[in-house]
C-alpha cells in the first residue's frame, strides 16, 4: 500500500475514534459501495468519469452524523489521467418545525491513493480491460470543507414534500452549489429533482473536466429498507450516472416489529439468454408495481471489443395476482407494459443506436421458496424466483446497425433470475 494511502488511514482511523466521545450509542452504520454501471436505464455508461467508490455513514442517537465516502475518477477517453478523492464530514441537524438547518464541517483529501489497485484487481476478476492510467498528480492534498443545507418541508399523511437547498466549500477544491425539490414516501423512499453548479479554480485540469461532467439538472433516489440502502443519481444533461447498495449493520439488533405488507421494494439480478446480468427495480403496491430493469456494459458476446457499450433499460407499469399454496410457497403471474430504450456507443462516446419502443411482458414465478421470511425492524425480507418473457415492438429499425447489438434487442428478450422482496409494514 501506498505511503499516501497509509497516512489518510491512519488520519481517518484518529478522527473516528474520537467522534466516540459524541455519543455512546450509534443509531445506524451504514457501510456499502456504488458504481457507475448504475444508470437505470438513464443515460450512457461510459464506463469513465466517477467510476466506483465506496461509503461509510455512522448516525449517533443524538442526531450527530459522521460520513465517510471515497471515489476514484478516470479519463480514459481524453487525458488517460486518473485521481481519487476521499471525504469526511461531520453534520447536526437543528430543527425548528417546519425548518430544518443542518451544518456541515470536515475535510476532503484528494490526489493518489492507490484506488487504481483496487480497480484493476476487480476488472482483472470479472474479465473486463485494465485500466493503465497515470495519476494527474502524486501528490496528497488536504482541503477543509465546510457547507450545510437548509430544508422548508410540509408534510400530509405519509408523504413530506420539501424544498432542499445545499452549499459547500472546500478550500483550494471545489465549491458546490444546488437546489432540488424533494418527496418522500413515508420513511422508505426520497426521490428529488434538481440543479448542481459546482466550480473550482485552484486545481489541475482533469479536476476541471470532472467539474463540468457531474453538474446540471439531476435526477435522484433513496431508499431505505431497514437493512438494505440503495442510492442513485443522474446527470440529465451530461448522461452520467452513479449508484449503488449499502447495509444498516446495527438494524440487525433492534426490535422486530414487522406484521404486514402495506409497500414492497424488490431488487435482484436477471439474466438473459447471452448471460448478461440486468438489474431489477421496482416499487410494489397491492397487485400494482412500477419497474426498472437495465443493462449495460460491454457486450457479453462482444467481450474483445470492450470499448463498444451498451445501455439497455426498460420502465414498465405491472399487474399481478398470486396463486397460494402455503404462506411460505406462493406461485404468481404477472402483465407488464410500458417502454424499451436501446442505447449502443461505440468508442464509449460515439452513439449509433438510440432509440425507444413500446413493450409488453407475462411473468411467471415462484414467491417465498419454501423459506420463511427474515424480518428487520419493519420489514420482511423474501426471496423469489422469477422468469419473464418480453416483447419489444419495432425493432427491425435498429437489428442491422451491429450484429452483436442485434442479439440484445429481441424482438423476443427471456430473462431469469432470483429477486429479494422487501415487504414494508407502515403500521
Amino acid at each position: 500500500m501506498r505511503k499516501n494511502s497509509k497516512n489518510l488511514i491512519v488520519l481517518v482511523c484518529i478522527l473516528l475514534a474520537g467522534s466516540s466521545v459524541v455519543s455512546a450509542s450509534i443509531e445506524s452504520l451504514t457501510m456499502g459501495k456504488n458504481n457507475d454501471w448504475y444508470t437505470m436505464g438513464l443515460g450512457y455508461n461510459y464506463d469513465d468519469g466517477l467510476s466506483y467508490g465506496s461509503s461509510v455513514e455512522a448516525v449517533f442517537s443524538s442526531s450527530f452524523t459522521l460520513s465517510l465516502t471515497s471515489g476514484g475518477y478516470t479519463d480514459r477517453i481524453n487525458t488517460e489521467q486518473r485521481y481519487d478523492v476521499v471525504s469526511l464530514v461531520a453534520s447536526y441537524p437543528l430543527q425548528h418545525q417546519w425548518f430544518t438547518f443542518t451544518p456541515r464541517v470536515g475535510f476532503v483529501a484528494s490526489g493518489d491513493l492507490a484506488f487504481d489497485e483496487a480497480q484493476n484487481f476487480l476488472h482483472s476478476f470479472i474479465g473486463r480491460d485494465l485500466l493503465d492510467l497515470t495519476y494527474a498528480t502524486e501528490e496528497l492534498s488536504l482541503h477543509p470543507s465546510i457547507g450545510g443545507r437548509a430544508l422548508i418541508g410540509y408534510k400530509e399523511g405519509m408523504t413530506k414534500l420539501s424544498l432542499e437547498f445545499d452549499l459547500d466549500y472546500s478550500h483550494n477544491w471545489e465549491q458546490t452549489y444546488s437546489g432540488n425539490l424533494r418527496i418522500q414516501f413515508s420513511s422508505f423512499l426520497s426521490v428529488r429533482l434538481g440543479y448542481l453548479a459546482r466550480n473550482t479554480s485552484h486545481s489541475f485540469a482533469l479536476h476541471e473536466e470532472m467539474v463540468e461532467r457531474y453538474q446540471g439538472p439531476f435526477l435522484s433516489y433513496q431508499y431505505d429498507g431497514g437493512l438494505l440502502h440503495t442510492q442513485f443519481i443522474s446527470y440529465l444533461e451530461t448522461g452520467r450516472s452513479f449508484g449503488g447498495f449499502s447495509f444498516d449493520v446495527v438494524s440487525l439488533w433492534k426490535k422486530k416489529q414487522f406484521r404486514s405488507a402495506d409497500f414492497v421494494f424488490s431488487t435482484g439480478f436477471l439474466y438473459d439468454l447471452i448471460g448478461q446480468q440486468n438489474r431489477l427495480f421496482s416499487f410494489s403496491y397491492k397487485t400494482l408495481s412500477f419497474e426498472i430493469r437495465h443493462k449495460n456494459g460491454p457486450m457479453f458476446n462482444d467481450m474483445e471489443d470492450q470499448e463498444d457499450r451498451l445501455n439497455v433499460g426498460s420502465w414498465m407499469i405491472g399487474y399481478s395476482w398470486n396463486i397460494p399454496i402455503t404462506p411460505r410457497l406462493v406461485p404468481y403471474g404477472k402483465l407488464l407494459a410500458g417502454i424499451q430504450r436501446f442505447n449502443l456507443q461505440y468508442d464509449f462516446t460515439n452513439t449509433v443506436v438510440e432509440s425507444l419502443h413500446p413493450t409488453i411482458a407475462v411473468e411467471i414465478g415462484l414467491k417465498g421458496l419454501g423459506i420463511p421470511g427474515w424480518v428487520i425492524e419493519k420489514q420482511n425480507y423474501r426471496l423469489r424466483f422469477t422468469s419473464t418473457l418480453q416483447y419489444v415492438f419495432g425493432t427491425d429499425e435498429i437489428a442491422d446497425i451491429d450484429s452483436s447489438f442485434s442479439e440484445h434487442i429481441g424482438p423476443w428478450i427471456l430473462m431469469t433470475g432470483i429477486v429479494i422482496d422487501v415487504e414494508h409494514d407502515q403500521g
